[in-house]
């Protein structure tokens, strides 16, 4: 395998990698804007203390302000890797590894997950 051969599937193997971690990271801030909403509606409808339900809706606004920014960073890397794939799809000594092939399955992942969307 050639240097760059090499090069490349090293490329592949982390853009993925970000690309999963993003992917994963995106859903833990989305579910945690739902649990939060539940928790500051507990805290209000229990006619908590206005520092709790301040303290509460602080989170609340922390995790929804993350939900577009790690999208924005997940759409940036989905870009990177899927331009990388394409370039590489035609070179058959990679678009045969299994690097390529996981590269190829997460973007039709996160293809899927954006279309239930």
């Amino acid at each position: 395998m050639s240097d760059s051969s090499a090069q490349s599937l090293k490329q592949l193997k982390i853009k993925t990698g970000v690309v999963k971690r993003l992917h994963k990271e995106e859903s833990v801030y989305a579910q945690e804007v739902v649990d939060q909403k539940k928790v500051v509606h507990k805290l209000k409808d229990a006619e908590a203390e206005g520092a709790d339900i301040r303290a509460a809706e602080r989170v609340l606004k922390d995790s929804e302000m993350m939900v577009p920014r790690t999208r924005g960073q997940l759409e940036e890397a989905v870009q990177s890797l899927d331009d990388l794939v394409t370039a590489l799809e035609g070179e058959e000594s990679i678009s045969s590894s299994q690097e390529y092939k996981d590269a190829a399955a997460q973007l039709k992942e996160i293809e899927a997950a954006w279309e239930v969307q």
